[in-house]
């Protein structure tokens, strides 16, 4: 199978938008976005309001800590520490023990006939046919993508007090990125809610590209293609691991910017 029945683009199912080139052909380009309004949509207004009232009013005076360099010097290597071990966790739906198999070409038979596959080769088919094979995936991938998540707002919220107590900027940049995140938490539940959802959109293409190449008669050398070590299937489930490695990737860099931003912040 071609490699574009997997979508292209990238690990956060970057939004595309049709651009005609000179020849007339028609290029996928990713959608420019402004950050602004980015933020503004992630944010909910109880949650906007909070923000602004903090920005608006006076903190608590805090000193600066007299070790304050080398306390969160150490207070990030331990956090990087942390976070070493928590991917594997976040990771485990997908790539653990209990991880979901790519179906061997005997159970592609069994799956796509107890579908009746073999006498109707409708649409309809193939879209129970996707749903079958790709609900394993769809769960463990979900799953995945919300442990990325509370993993890291769960040490995000026990390094609280440490981040505070370096000094009075460090104190504000915490307090300010803590109500960003408690503005933007509902909207990041439907984020991941998303793209789980666009991950399925593409399993589904994808399955029912290769029912459509399917050959009339069926047996499981002609399925043997579907879980081989370069077929869709397998690259689907690399796909999955993917996502959830960008996700986690990209909440553990925020965290760590965060806390690199609060150790150097009483010296700038």
């Amino acid at each position: 199978m071609d490699s574009h029945t997997l979508a292209p683009s990238g690990a956060f199912a970057t939004a595309l938008i049709p651009v005609v080139s000179g020849d007339g052909l028609v290029a996928r380009q990713p959608a420019p976005q402004n950050p602004a309004e980015v933020l503004a949509n992630l944010m909910d207004f109880p949650g906007s309001v909070a923000l602004a009232d903090l920005l608006q009013g006076s903190l608590p005076p805090v000193p600066v800590h007299p070790d304050a360099e080398s306390l969160g010097d150490r207070l990030l290597l331990d956090a990087q520490a942390r976070l070493d071990t928590l991917e594997p966790l976040v990771l485990k739906p997908l790539t653990g023990r209990r991880s979901p198999e790519v179906p061997a070409p005997h159970e592609l038979l069994h799956t796509v006939l107890r579908h009746g596959l073999d006498t109707d080769r409708g649409e309809h088919v193939a879209h129970r046919i996707a749903d079958d094979l790709g609900a394993p995936f769809r769960s463990a991938l979900g799953l995945s993508l919300r442990q990325a998540q509370a993993h890291v707002a769960t040490l995000r919220w026990e390094i609280t007090h440490d981040l505070r107590n370096l000094g009075p900027r460090a104190d504000q940049l915490e307090r300010l990125d803590a109500a960003l995140s408690r503005a933007m938490q509902g909207k990041i539940g439907e984020l991941l809610d998303r793209m789980e959802h666009a991950a399925h959109l593409t399993f589904v293409r994808a399955c029912l590209h290769a029912v459509d190449a399917l050959p009339d008669t069926l047996d499981e050398v002609c399925l043997a293609h579907w879980s081989a070590e370069d077929g869709w299937l397998t690259r689907y489930r690399e796909r999955c691991v993917r996502m959830a490695k960008a996700l986690f990737g990209h909440l553990r860099r925020s965290l760590e910017g965060l806390m690199r931003a609060a150790t150097l912040s009483e010296d700038s």
